[in-house]
């Protein structure tokens, strides 16, 4: 059974509700997790997936990550048995009662609304996403497709790799010069926070409707899976969804 849960309610948007998972288990690296091993037994992932499929009661969308900048919309649910087979790193979609997850281990989960709270989003941004600028281009698609602007959209940053965490020792070759405002050269480190914070805020977003929830993954790796303290760990979700 799942059990760590945060709820985070956009200020003024009742209808739409955003929830955050973390791990079961301290001294697990995969208890808790929703995410289907390669070739192993996926027993105890099954009954994760289950419970929260029961918990939210509701159709449940789910994309196969591969760390691009390509959104989907409007796509059908998937059952919680099923491995997700649509290939994106972002999912919106207008429709009430259907919920958008997001699977994460150090990658940030970005959940959006409009302010109508009638338009979601939710985004897999890892630090290549950062890197090839996918808020942007996700942003600008979301608009294009339900006629909706930019200033008008709410996000969240759920659990993710914080700032003292996130070291770059390739920082030249991986990053370049453009992002050197974010870089700590004697620590190492890249705030990718504070480049998403501004990355959303270039995209159009006001920053007094950006929010994070400050909470490191690898700090805190005894709540949360964290690919860099473990790489064979689990996945949490970050999910989004819109009622009446």
């Amino acid at each position: 059974m799942l059990t760590n849960f945060i709820h985070f309610q956009f200020s003024g948007i009742h209808s739409v509700h955003c929830l955050f998972h973390g791990k079961n288990n301290i001294n697990s690296s995969t208890l808790g997790s929703i995410t289907f091993n390669r070739g192993e037994d996926n027993t105890l992932i099954l009954q994760n997936r289950k419970f929260l499929y029961e918990k939210l009661a509701m159709p449940i969308c789910e994309i196969s990550q591969i760390h691009s900048d390509k959104l989907v919309f409007d796509i059908d649910p998937i059952q919680y048995s099923e491995i997700a087979s649509i290939e994106a790193d972002g999912i919106a979609t207008k429709k009430r009662k259907t919920a958008l997850l997001i699977k994460t281990a150090d990658c940030q989960p970005i959940l959006i609304t409009h302010k109508t709270g009638q338009h979601i989003m939710a985004l897999h941004v890892g630090w290549r996403g950062n890197k090839i600028n996918f808020i942007q281009k996700a942003i600008d698609e979301f608009c294009a497709m339900y006629q909706i602007m930019a200033k008008d959209l709410y996000a969240v940053r759920g659990p993710s790799l914080g700032p003292n965490e996130s070291e770059f020792i390739n920082f030249s070759s991986e990053w370049g010069n453009e992002y050197t405002t974010w870089y700590n050269e004697k620590e190492k480190t890249l705030n990718l926070w504070e480049l998403t914070k501004f990355q959303l805020h270039k995209a159009g977003l006001l920053y007094q409707n950006i929010y994070g929830l400050d909470l490191c993954t690898k700090t805190l790796h005894h709540s949360y899976f964290s690919h860099r303290e473990n790489n064979n760990t689990g996945r949490q979700a970050s999910i989004i969804w819109f009622e009446e």
